[in-house]
């Protein structure tokens, strides 16, 4: 996609076309007023001029080469864009008009002193009004047209001009024609910009719905792989504990949540969580050491309960399976803070350990089970720490958000 293909922004205030806009028309506003100065004094400027002009003519062509560019210089910053730029292109228009009508506005055959028409100092800008209003290539006409205007007008109010009015017709064309190709240049960057913000926010769109069906796929394997392949292995046992059913009714559950959502529909208090986080050492490694403080001043999402739920019993599951050598247990602590802030798990084993750089990434239990479900939740976080030998670390967090 390129900024000539893409249609241009004309309404909206905040692209980086329409903030350049105003700064370019404000600088505009500005020269028009300093070049009025400049031109007033003398034979040659607006005080010498204005009486050898029609009243009328005069004091519209004052009103047009220098009120106007002033004007829009002050409204591109408090008057809507759309109107901007119709003023814009309005100026000029008529600014070329009124070179147009010089010679008629002139109340004798030519000016005092064989001088030039006072326009001729500040018509640059108009083409650079013309060059942010019209990004077309036949803008480059209006350029053209005011180097014609200049050397047939100048011919025709001065005595024996022609040579004049020609290097006067040209040399005003290429400067007019710079201007216009540095302005048309600058707009043009900044259309580029807009459509490459627009691409990245669009781009951010994508990722953030892909990280959004990742998050929800997450979700299920973390479910396949605590609850329903728990109860398959569980059921494949030889003498199934009774504790089956209600593991089952669990997994059902689950699978009934993706559809309808009701898991995360309520919140739970702090003791709830604590006590839900309480059954599930006692169930999953009962010899752990538990130590738990709580304020009950904070709901817990049940989302976030669930999360930690999971996710600890996935790191005591991991601790017994694997933490003790030769199949024997290790001794095991698990530290619950439950405040205004927020919750923290902290499961410790004095087991053999592992390098955490080197657990592969297909293991379910550490990536999905723990880090990943606890990310899932706003708020939440998780941290796996363990060396050879040293026991390992498991921290499930979860932040209130404020």
């Amino acid at each position: 996609m390129t900024a000539e293909l893409t249609p241009l922004d004309r309404v909206s205030a905040d692209t980086a076309r329409a903030r350049l806009e105003r700064l370019l028309y404000a600088s505009v506003g500005f020269a028009a007023l300093i070049y009025g100065g400049v031109l007033f004094p003398g034979m040659g400027g607006i005080e010498g001029q204005t009486p050898q002009l029609e009243v009328w003519y005069a004091y519209a062509l004052v009103l047009i080469a220098i009120v106007l560019p002033f004007t829009l210089g002050i409204l591109a910053w408090i008057a809507p864009r759309p109107f901007v730029t119709r003023l814009a292109g309005s100026i000029a228009m008529l600014f070329l008009m009124a070179m147009t009508l010089f010679p008629w506005g002139l109340t004798a055959a030519t000016l005092t002193n064989n001088e030039v028409p006072w326009y001729q100092g500040i018509h640059a800008l108009h083409a650079m009004i013309a060059a942010i209003v019209w990004q077309r290539k036949a803008i480059w006409s209006y350029g053209v047209a005011q180097g014609i205007v200049i050397g047939v007008v100048q011919n025709n109010v001065r005595n024996n001009a022609t040579k004049a009015a020609f290097l006067d017709g040209a040399g005003s064309l290429v400067f007019v024609v710079i201007l216009m190709a540095a302005t048309v240049a600058v707009i043009r960057a900044a259309d580029r910009l807009d459509v490459a913000s627009a691409q990245a926010r669009a781009q951010a769109a994508r990722t953030a719905e892909s990280r959004t069906r990742e998050r929800e796929e997450t979700r299920i394997n973390a479910m396949v792989h605590d609850d329903i392949m728990s109860v398959l292995l569980t059921a494949s046992r030889d003498r199934p504990p009774e504790t089956l059913r209600d593991q089952a009714r669990v997994a059902l559950a689950s699978i009934d949540a993706l559809e309808t959502h009701d898991a995360t529909a309520r919140e739970y208090t702090v003791k709830e969580t604590v006590a839900a986080l309480l059954e599930v050492v006692s169930r999953v490694a009962p010899s752990t050491a538990i130590t738990h403080s709580e304020d009950d001043g904070i709901g817990v999402p049940a989302e976030v309960m669930t999360a930690l739920s999971d996710a600890l019993a996935e790191a005591l599951r991991n601790s017994v399976r694997h933490a003790g050598l030769d199949g024997t247990d290790v001794p095991r602590r698990v530290g619950i803070d439950a405040h205004e802030r927020g919750i923290s798990v902290i499961m410790r084993d004095e087991g053999k350990g592992f390098n955490t750089r080197a657990v592969a990434s297909r293991r379910l239990g550490i990536r999905l089970s723990i880090l990943e479900r606890m990310g899932m939740v706003l708020g939440g976080s998780a941290d796996v720490q363990s060396r050879p030998g040293e026991g390992t670390m498991v921290l499930l967090l979860w932040e209130r958000p404020e």
